[in-house]
């Protein structure tokens, strides 16, 4: 996919059926160790960045533009997603919009306003439900831990 300008960064996993719009990949920026799931989608009508160790569960959309709804003239603006976020199955994230790191939204939810750093999100439209009591380590993939402060690798001595 970096050959169609997508910006992808080392170690990032990305399953079969990802989906994006054709003729736009240089709007979508992709940090390292991410991990992105069956069947998702970016619908990149403007810039996405996507922050390092995140991890987008199946069937979970972005979309960053949509349409006026008294003159139906579309519109769209940048989406960031922070670093150290997980996306459940099925999340939707919908406009131009700011996710904090170490965001947690759950299956099904529907985001449609920014969600600040550390937040437990769920149902439609989401709501923070609870704030995140951060452990020191945080599991990425297999047996990778990195750190929530700085979102580098933890190396086991």
């Amino acid at each position: 996919m970096r050959h169609t300008g997508m910006r992808i960064g080392h170690h990032v996993a990305i399953d079969r059926d990802f989906d994006y719009l054709i003729g736009q990949e240089e709007f979508i920026n992709i940090e390292d160790y991410v991990a992105i799931g069956n069947g998702v989608k970016f619908w990149n009508f403007n810039h996405i960045n996507v922050g390092s160790f995140c991890h987008f569960a199946a069937d979970s959309t972005l979309v960053n533009g949509g349409h006026n709804i008294s003159s139906l003239e579309p519109f769209s603006g940048p989406l960031v997603i922070g670093r150290g976020c997980w996306i459940g199955n099925g999340a939707r994230i919908v406009g131009s919009l700011v996710i904090g790191d170490n965001v947690i939204i759950a299956a099904g939810a529907v985001v449609v306003e920014d969600i600040p750093a550390g937040a437990v999100v769920a149902g439609v439209p989401a709501r923070i439900i609870k704030m995140r009591d951060l452990a020191d380590r945080q599991w990425h993939l297999g047996d990778e831990f990195f750190s929530p402060a700085t979102f580098q690798l933890i190396r086991d001595e």
